[in-house]
């Protein structure tokens, strides 16, 4: 195969940056290792096992986007009390002035999921390759009295066989730690990108997602807004998750749900495993919430820890803080990889919003102004 681009990863940042080339009619293949389409963007019955949450105020370029795909949103629910749970013996704590975020959380409706989807139909189908993990990437720079011909070679196991892909431009659209981990580069990367890129930390690698799914969001019924604080686990932070037919009303027939990132350190779950930490989990909502918590229709634990196509050992151990993302530090010592048609985004690339979904379009647009079109 032979092409102008060739982009690794089919997280939101990968796929917006083919559709990017896709406006100005450039000729791309976009590989991605999973058997679907979104990375760390994954949607299950309308519930979002990985970012669910966006800031209109703070996050023009995802806004502008969910605008340009007519997709419907709504505001995370937290209207009524919260609960601060510090005794795992004791009833929580409620506090009646509630937790409203500001500025406020806003949800798409059916998922994040839809965005990934939306993007998708402005693509052509047969640019996309999904079962498509890159392995290796070599620079081949020809000279002759003639011409200079400047381009790499792609290596990638397709459905199990392997392929190369001749290209002129590689965009990485994945972490970078994990691209560190995963993709041999002839020539290697300068010493200062390859200890860059293997200390940042991959976003969102070291958590794990809970969900407690229901008929109805019952815990409206007495006044509480399904958000919470645990001391004692193994949820440390909840919130309700509903459906947005079920957030229109109080009393609405839509699906309830609420969420828990689980405080539980990673290592610690991957030797607990789901299934503990599931009963457990719904163990805690019942002390919280009372006895309509204890028979959920579903429940759901996503572990981005366990995903190897996401996280790497080393993201195992939760950053204490929301990590410093992007490149600049490394600006002098990309030039060289630049200038052989290497660039890379993902969320961990950008400058402004490293870590969130506005991220992951930040670093896609910081790519296509800097490639040769």
């Amino acid at each position: 195969m032979k092409t102008e681009f060739v982009i690794i990863g089919g997280g939101l940042s990968g796929l917006y940056a083919a559709y990017l080339l896709e406006q100005q009619g450039k000729d791309y293949i976009l590989l991605e290792g999973r058997n679907r389409l979104g990375g760390r963007i994954y949607t299950e019955d309308q519930f979002d096992m990985g970012p669910s949450w966006f800031w209109p105020d703070m996050h023009p370029r995802i806004t502008q986007l969910i605008d340009e795909l007519h997709l419907p949103v709504f505001p995370q629910h937290d209207k009524g009390a919260f609960l601060f749970d510090k005794y795992e013996n004791k009833a929580p704590l409620r506090y009646e002035s509630g937790y409203a975020g500001s500025p406020p959380s806003m949800r798409v409706a059916g998922g994040m999921q839809t965005v990934i989807d939306g993007i998708k139909t402005k693509l052509t189908d047969e640019h996309i390759i999904c079962n498509a993990k890159a392995t290796h990437v070599e620079y081949y720079a020809e000279h002759s009295a003639e011409h200079q011909d400047r381009y790499s070679i792609v290596t990638a196991e397709i459905n199990g066989a392997t392929q190369t892909i001749q290209t002129r431009q590689v965009i990485f659209a994945m972490p970078l730690r994990l691209l560190a981990n995963s993709i041999k580069f002839t020539p290697a990367l300068p010493k200062q990108v390859q200890n860059k890129f293997a200390a940042t930390a991959t976003w969102m690698a070291a958590h794990a997602k809970f969900f407690a799914v229901y008929d109805t969001p019952f815990w409206r019924e007495t006044g509480l807004s399904g958000s919470a604080s645990s001391q004692v686990g193994p949820l440390a932070e909840i919130h309700d998750a509903s459906t947005i037919d079920a957030t229109n009303s109080a009393t609405s027939s839509g699906n309830g749900a609420l969420f828990g990132f689980v405080g539980i350190d990673a290592h610690t779950r991957q030797s607990a495993g789901n299934e503990l930490i599931k009963s457990l989990a719904v163990k805690q909502l019942v002390r919280m919430y009372g006895e309509q918590a204890a028979q959920p229709i579903d429940v759901k634990l996503v572990d981005w820890s366990q995903k190897i196509l996401t996280a790497t050992d080393a993201d195992k151990n939760a950053p204490s803080a929301h990590p410093h993302y992007g490149l600049r530090d490394i600006h002098s010592a990309l030039i060289p990889v630049n200038q052989q048609g290497w660039y890379f985004a993902g969320t961990e690339s950008a400058e402004e919003n490293g870590g969130y979904i506005e991220g992951a379009l930040e670093a896609a647009e910081m790519v296509m102004s800097r490639v040769k079109l």
